[in-house]
């Protein structure tokens, strides 16, 4: 069995100066040491509560347990008991076995030559009580960690436990042994087995397969368990424990997750890792075309802009989107979007049924990247976006329409933009946009009227909220006018150290495309929101789960990395009057198209959504154009404040590996070349950005981020071969990319050991260990520009990945 850190972690260390020499037992004072509640047994540890009971306090630190410690000795029946911890006000002891559970029984506390009064006890064969730390069963995983949300018990690992792991559960008060139990003594020498106990583990029974004495404590019972396959998942689980007619009086609780990837990012706070290990990249298990119309659309634009759906995976099933119709430059409403439904049978995954959707996006490929039709697993079902701001239960067995959930009718200027989040209760949340938008003219032509946040429960019964009122005392009003940029032939920008650009109409503040809410574990949700006309007004929403304003924060004049900064202080820019520097005089650290503080951009192209880190604090990727259109990772706490920034962030939801007591965050870091520094004119802006800024030159990375932002390590893409894999499984390649190729994965996937999984426009999938270490890739489809597409995993390790419009299954 894993050892814990040290047997204080089954104390109670109560410290108090000494009053008097005569100790004294409080009425009801001797108490079960987990459960802090009575009867108690023989044999199980027991915690007094008094006053004057020791003169100092003092831990026993060696096994057998002495019978004196600090002077102090107790006595249940006259018969001496172990001591684990004296202090004036508490002590940890063992109820010795010899002591009768059928009799009456009193409790002597001697403190150097005064005793105590007999206290009569409670004391029954059974009195079974479950060690807890801040609420968490001690239910100890395989890898020793504790089964509880990651990082809450400090420098103790922990993380959820998934249906089929052994926990052991740390509890006493179970009864008498066979072989019996030494008094003071632990039982490394042999097993000692207690009657078996019933288990249940959030209302669920659990399969028992030992119980009996800790081999290294004393008086600690030991309760081996699988966690069922049908466990109800969440952070506050109780667990229950019932022999010889009692039943644990007090609940302690543990976290089981899914290991499942049922929603965008995996889990409701988004921090896409898994508590299970990725298989190796040995081969392609399976390869399905989901995206027919991919080759027409890559003709037109020479790559991918496309955000597709994550893989969802739950046991042996397997959900997908797939796109019909024909490609139209002109509108996105001419293709159709659905789900398909695989099941693994025989080593094969083989589509099982398949669902087509009326829902639509608005826009055109004029106005933003291709917006996501995305999916989520939830009560048993499978819901898809649908018209009208709409979404619909489907059957996950069958396929066939349960119910639809339409809080906006059949209003067609009503959209649903963006994935579907479930918390643990099975409740939805997805946004809703209304917008009229004409054809010939844009999605930009007209202001939006509104947009929701909607939160749907498992019942099907929804309530909304309105972003433009939850924006409505820090965004502008939809007709102020709203800063704008400086125009091309105002360039080199700022065109004087005092200019200001031109100012419009702002536009109505709504929810941003493509955004799926975050739920943090204490039911707040997080979302982004952006002005119609000008995204430079931007914020981030966090909402009570009631649907009422929590906070809302400004993501306006957060960064000063702009014009002039050099690339060793934090910037990114040549020096100012050079090929692709700000004008000479610029005011140090500006965005040059602004002349003000750098923003964090909400756009239409991204899909970038919150992630919630363990601590409840907040990530966001936003978009900012003069780094190289790099964006910038923002950080908030749980409160709205702002904690800083790592200079990339766009079309990224960063993942978190948990680890070792802390946490970090896994982000791709391209620093892109071919498109200048802050501007799309050669001459300012030239678009070789290694021979104009080598400071900063053309490169492309995943990184991992401590919890400051502070960069703990980053794994290059050198690889300069584009290759194709050919109709007979040849590959072909060319080598055209002397300074590697972007990652294109927009929500990677991490493993229990922090192996990163993630793809690159180089059409290979990638496995990064921890400290930048590459460990396995393969090559699947194409290389090709294609930044959208996010990985997962399934219960088995396999992964899941996409490359030109093909589902690709991954493992060994």
């Amino acid at each position: 069995m894993p050892r814990l850190p040290s047997i204080s972690l089954l104390l109670l260390l109560g410290v108090g100066p000494a009053l008097s020499q005569t100790p004294v037992v409080n009425p009801g004072g001797v108490v079960n040491a987990a459960s802090f509640d009575a009867p108690v047994s023989p044999g199980s540890l027991v915690s007094i509560f008094g006053s004057n009971l020791a003169q100092q306090t003092v831990a026993a630190t060696l096994i057998p347990l002495p019978h004196r410690l600090a002077g102090v000795t107790v006595q249940f029946n006259g018969i001496a008991a172990p001591l684990l911890f004296v202090s004036p006000n508490q002590i940890n002891a063992q109820i010795p076995w010899e002591v009768s559970a059928t009799e009456p029984v009193s409790v002597v506390v001697t403190n150097g030559a005064t005793s105590s009064a007999a206290r009569d006890i409670s004391i029954q064969p059974y009195s079974p009580g479950v060690f807890s730390l801040q609420g968490y069963a001690i239910a100890i995983l395989d890898d020793g960690s504790i089964a509880a949300p990651i990082g809450v018990l400090g420098s103790l690992a922990s993380r959820p436990a998934t249906p089929g792991d052994t926990l052991e559960i740390l509890a006493t008060g179970l009864g008498a042994t066979e072989p019996a139990g030494i008094t003071g003594g632990n039982s490394l020498d042999m097993l000692r087995k207690t009657a078996t106990p019933t288990v249940s583990i959030g209302g669920v029974p659990a399969q028992v397969s030992f119980s009996g004495l800790s081999p290294q404590f004393v008086g600690v019972d030991q309760i081996n368990v699988v966690v069922p396959s049908n466990a109800p998942t969440g952070n506050g689980l109780a667990v229950e424990i019932e022999i010889g007619g009692r039943m644990s009086s007090a609940q302690a609780s543990l976290a089981i997750g899914n290991a499942n990837w049922t929603q965008w990012g995996q889990n409701p706070q988004h921090s896409g890792s898994v508590p299970l290990l990725g298989q190796r990249l040995g081969k392609i298990l399976a390869n399905v075309l989901y995206d027919p119309i991919a080759a027409p659309e890559q003709q037109s634009y020479g790559e991918l802009p496309i955000h597709y759906q994550t893989p969802l995976v739950d046991g042996g099933d397997v959900f997908m989107e797939f796109k019909s119709g024909a490609f139209s430059s002109v509108s996105y409403a001419q293709e159709s979007w659905g789900e398909n439904h695989f099941v693994w049978r025989d080593n094969q995954l083989t589509q099982d049924w398949s669902y087509t959707s009326d829902w639509r996006p608005p826009g055109s490929p004029n106005d933003f990247f291709e917006p996501v039709f995305h999916a989520v697993l939830a009560n048993a079902a499978v819901y898809v976006p649908g018209a009208s701001g709409s979404i619909v239960q489907l059957d996950r067995e069958t396929g066939a329409e349960i119910r639809r959930i339409a809080p906006f009718g059949t209003d067609p200027n009503t959209y649903e933009t963006g994935p579907i989040s479930s918390d643990v209760f099975g409740n939805l949340f997805y946004n809703a946009l209304q917008v009229v938008v004409d054809p010939k003219s844009g999605f930009y032509a007209h202001d939006a009227t509104d947009s929701w946040l909607v939160k749907v429960a498992p019942d099907g019964s929804f309530s909304k909220v309105s972003y433009k009122v939850l924006t409505s005392a820090e965004a502008p009003a939809a007709s102020a006018s709203c800063v704008g940029r400086f125009t091309a032939k105002q360039l080199p920008w700022p065109p004087s150290p005092t200019a200001k650009p031109e100012t419009s109409a702002c536009g109505t503040e709504r929810v941003g495309l493509n955004v799926a809410p975050a739920i943090a574990p204490d039911g707040t949700i997080y979302s982004v929101t952006r002005a119609q006309f000008n995204e430079h007004y931007s914020f981030l929403v966090a909402i009570n789960p009631d649907l009422s304003e929590k906070w809302v924060a400004s993501l306006r004049g957060l960064f000063a990395d702009g014009c002039g900064v050099a690339v060793s202080d934090g910037g990114w820019l040549p020096p100012n009057g050079g090929p692709g520097g700000c004008a000479v005089g610029a005011p140090l650290g500006v965005d040059p198209a602004t002349n003000l503080p750098g923003d964090g951009l909400v756009i239409d192209s991204t899909s970038a959504s919150p992630t919630v880190a363990p601590d409840g604090s907040v990530l966001y990727g936003t978009y900012s154009r003069y780094n190289y259109a790099q964006g910038h990772l923002v950080h908030f706490d749980a409160n709205g404040k702002y904690l800083g920034a790592f200079g990339f962030g766009w079309d990224i939801t960063p993942a978190i590996y948990s680890h070792d007591g802390t946490w970090s965050i896994v982000v791709k870091d391209n620093h892109y070349g071919g498109l200048g520094s802050y501007c799309e004119v050669e001459s300012i802006c030239p678009t070789d950005r290694t021979s104009t800024n080598p400071a900063s030159p053309e490169a492309y990375f995943l990184t991992q981020l401590n919890g400051g932002m502070g960069v703990e390590w980053s794994f290059q893409n050198t690889n300069s071969q584009s290759c194709s894999r050919n109709a007979d499984g040849t590959i072909s390649c060319v080598s055209d990319h002397p300074f590697g190729f972007e990652w294109c994965v927009n929500a990677p996937a991490v493993d229990a050991n922090g192996l990163v999984y993630a793809n690159s426009e180089d059409g290979n999938l990638y496995a990064i260990g921890q400290g930048g270490v590459l460990k396995e890739n393969i090559f699947q489809q194409l290389a090709i520009g294609a930044a959208y597409t996010p990985a997962s995993f399934d219960s088995q390790g396999r992964i899941y990945t996409q490359n030109d419009g093909h589902l690709f299954v991954v493992g060994r």
